[in-house]
């Protein structure tokens, strides 16, 4: 079933592995830059959880756009290590999502027809690099959907030459369902999977592909319904899918417009990278039949698809570095000394540049964890009687910045008394409110300002260091 080359076991450069080696290193030492405070999109994964926890169904939760399996990892490790939400800062949220870091990179050790040294080189530079890209130590979900979705493809490369009654296909049909429950653009990854399959591969109707579905199916509907006691949640993806078709193709007012195409730029060039590695510019190279090939034609793929449609955020290219970089650097890795010397530094170069235009995605403010430890002083200060007025509705940062305190979202009979009152900033003019003192606050990096609004004798208290 596999009609590419087999690559030799003893075609490793030990010094182009050393060089591997060497580039992650240098990368972990000086590249890695600690996130700063919850993103909004964070700040949704947290409440999801923590709501899960009081006992709300996933299929309940005003924001069930995201899939259900983030919060359910986040609530066993709160079980293994009895934390419970409302005491989870940002570093242990980050941290829950790291492992799948490890996950991910633990694919490349089930690759076929390589040698262990070469696995094992590639693993250790996907973790050290974090996956040359800085979304890995993000609380999102597109981590957890990227760990399914590459070891879904590692087991389909895996399973190629076995019997359509090997368990690899039901394996690789579980890896790719539980990527779907993360997110339903994981639909869409499949699909070009399958596409790149037909472009590389014969296709023979056996058995293996009931396997492979019964396994997608199976894996899917256990973790969309969070273990089978949600079966709402089901039913919840396909509202999902509904929403992220006109999301994605422009047609709904939470389309996010790319402020600029430089991340795409430095995708193509990472996917450019690992072409010139495979071919070397060779003619004879490009029409040969390569390992790499599957995994570097589905990111092509998804990188496509992503460039043609109108919605646009850094994070939908996760997908397409890590795809090549766990599963084809492997294998361009075999052979001449030389391959190895030039690709590792290329790889990290290209990560380097990247970084800050990968990271431009909108970001909470830097003012907004001072704020928090600001209103907990005052919080102190005031009594059992300290509640929060929130207008306007709220960004997603507050809830999880403001869960010590009661918080009223909107308006309610009590907000005007409030002893905190944040009232949103329309415009420049600073409202005059009797008996308050009034200062402001940055939500995010170029948008969402608040008026802070302190009851008059506490502003000392709030504005102190």
């Amino acid at each position: 079933m596999r009609e590419a080359a087999t690559i030799s076991e003893g075609a490793v450069s030990r010094v182009g592995l050393a060089a591997v080696v060497l580039a992650a290193l240098l990368w972990s030492a000086i590249s890695f830059m600690p996130p700063g405070p919850l993103h909004a999109d964070e700040a949704v994964q947290w409440s999801l959880a923590k709501e899960l926890s009081e006992g709300t169904p996933y299929s309940s939760h005003q924001d069930k756009f995201h899939g259900p399996t983030l919060a359910t990892v986040l609530l066993i490790s709160a079980k293994l290590t009895g934390t419970a939400p409302m005491d989870m800062d940002e570093h242990y949220l980050r941290s829950v999502v790291s492992i799948f870091l490890g996950l991910m990179a633990a694919a490349a050790l089930i690759l076929p027809g390589i040698g262990r040294s070469v696995r094992y080189v590639t693993a250790g530079f996907v973790v050290l690099t974090a996956g040359c890209t800085p979304f890995s130590y993000y609380f999102v979900q597109e981590m957890l959907l990227v760990t399914g979705f590459v070891w879904g493809v590692a087991l389909w490369m895996r399973a190629e030459g076995s019997p359509p009654s090997s368990r690899w296909w039901l394996l690789s049909g579980a890896t790719f369902g539980f990527a779907l429950a993360c997110k339903v653009t994981a639909a869409a990854y499949l699909f070009l999977f399958i596409v790149a399959l037909l472009l590389l591969r014969r296709f023979v109707p056996d058995r293996r592909w009931l396997r492979f579905g019964f396994g997608l199916v199976a894996s899917w509907a256990l973790f969309q319904s969070v273990g089978f006691t949600d079966f709402d949640g089901l039913r919840t993806w396909w509202v999902q899918l509904a929403r992220a078709l006109g999301v994605a193709s422009g047609h709904s007012e939470d389309t996010l417009l790319a402020a600029s195409l430089a991340p795409w730029g430095w995708a193509a060039a990472w996917l450019a990278v690992f072409a010139l590695a495979r071919s070397g510019l060779s003619l004879a190279g490009w029409r040969s039949r390569h390992e790499a090939d599957l995994p570097c034609l589905a990111a092509f793929l998804v990188f496509l698809f992503h460039l043609a449609l109108p919605y646009k955020t850094p994070w939908l290219l996760l997908l397409v570095f890590s795809l090549p970089l766990t599963l084809a650097l492997p294998y361009l890795l075999v052979g001449r000394t030389v391959r190895a010397l030039v690709l590792a530094p290329a790889l990290v170069t290209v990560a380097l540049m990247a970084q800050m235009s990968l990271s431009s995605h909108t970001k909470t403010s830097v003012a907004v964890p001072d704020f928090h430890h600001k209103v907990a002083k005052l919080a102190k200060a005031y009594g059992d009687k300290f509640y929060i007025a929130v207008e306007g509705g709220h960004y997603w940062p507050l809830p999880y910045y403001l869960r010590a305190h009661r918080v009223g979202y909107g308006d309610f009979p009590q907000s005007a008394k409030a002893p905190l009152r944040l009232i949103p900033a329309t415009d420049a003019s600073e409202p005059v409110v009797p008996g308050y003192t009034v200062s402001s606050l940055t939500l995010r990096e170029g948008g969402d300002r608040y008026w802070v609004l302190v009851a008059k004798g506490y502003e000392s208290v709030f504005i102190g260091k």
